[in-house]
């Protein structure tokens, strides 16, 4: 079986989605999917991906190559928090809910 390589998610910086257009940003006639990152999200694949998505607000958003016992097959919320205490940790909502978060690392 060949493992994968990741590390974790330390920050915003670490999924932040480069083709992201925001409420604010100018119109774009074609706009792009997002780039998204893949990750392993308490251990299950997926891509993921913080920015506006066309919104107001910045927000995490996950998206399962299958689904993810608790969150199912695409989630997201505008409450969330990296712990910096505890890499790959991210803390959301009000009532100390988390997942962890590991970058699958491309060769």
């Amino acid at each position: 079986m060949n493992k994968r390589k990741t590390r974790p998610a330390v920050s915003s910086a670490d999924l932040l989605i480069p083709n992201d257009r925001g409420m604010m940003d100018p119109p774009d006639d074609a706009p792009s999917p997002p780039i998204m990152t893949d990750v392993l999200v308490d251990g299950v694949p997926a891509k993921a991906g913080i920015g506006f998505f066309g919104t107001w607000s910045e927000r995490i958003v996950l998206i399962f190559e299958e689904d993810h016992p608790k969150y199912g097959t695409e989630w997201g919320t505008k409450y969330y928090m990296f712990d910096q205490e505890n890499p790959g940790k991210v803390n959301w909502g009000h009532y100390g809910e988390s997942f962890r978060i590991e970058i699958i690392e491309t060769d």
